[in-house]
């Protein structure tokens, strides 16, 4: 689905609405669409519309109920299969690249790490740093992340700075997009996390004692206006493209 694209359209005013990537969001925004059931919506309700159901209610909620029982699982499983989420911008302090390196045992069991480029190069304990489990020092990272996101008082901060990318952005968008990426990160596709996290961070430094998180200027502004709500649709054509 590389490149591919939703339909296109053009709104009453005139206003031109180019098509969407197909990703992952977009799959799951048209499996929660409930213009198919033959609903529309008016602001944060739905009620039965004018037009024809196109999906049976049958089908619909077999579909609701898969979503809703595996989505943890899926989650999990679909995060396995993608390694290392800071491959390419976690180094140590003197400035070197950590490399992702894996093992598996016997078992079938994945052991993953990040190992110092400097112990290769040179030798065992030149960096300072031991063998660093990928799965820790992710959650570490993930965390300072996370609790970025969620600070009220970067809220303001971020809502005058995305203002400055989208005038139409306000205060209460902001709080939104970073309180619903937050809650929906653990059902994101592995490559689409790993996107965001290098949106947001330019760099992770690792020294003996301590990990430091540099996040990109603007990057959470332009997060947020990837992630506002978007406007009710006021016709059919609006509700389904």
């Amino acid at each position: 689905l590389d490149g591919v694209t939703s339909k296109a359209w053009t709104t009453q005013d005139g206003r031109v609405r180019e098509g969407k990537p197909i990703d992952k969001s977009l799959v799951y925004k048209i499996l929660n669409n409930r213009v198919y059931l033959g609903e529309i919506r008016h602001r944060d309700q739905w009620y039965a519309g004018e037009h024809p159901t196109i999906v049976e209610r049958k089908l619909w909620d077999a579909v609701q109920a898969i979503l809703a029982q595996n989505s943890r699982v899926r989650g999990n499983n679909t995060r396995a299969r993608v390694p290392f989420l800071l491959k390419g911008i976690v180094v140590g302090i003197d400035g070197r690249a950590l490399t992702p390196w894996s093992t598996r045992k016997k078992n079938g069991r994945i052991y993953r790490y990040y190992l110092p480029t400097r112990e290769n190069k040179e030798h065992a304990g030149a960096s300072g740093l031991p063998r660093l489990p990928a799965g820790e020092l992710e959650a570490a990272v993930l965390e300072q992340m996370r609790r970025v996101l969620r600070a009220p008082d970067m809220v303001a901060g971020v809502a005058e700075r995305a203002a400055r990318l989208d005038p139409s952005l306000d205060e209460a968008q902001v709080a939104v997009a970073m309180t619903r990426l937050d809650a929906i990160w653990d059902q994101l596709f592995p490559a689409e996390q790993q996107r965001i996290v290098r949106l947001l961070i330019d760099k992770v430094i690792v020294s003996p004692n301590d990990i430091e998180v540099r996040f990109r200027p603007n990057g959470i502004e332009v997060l947020a206006l990837e992630l506002r709500p978007e406007p009710a649709p006021e016709t059919l054509e609006e509700a389904v493209a």
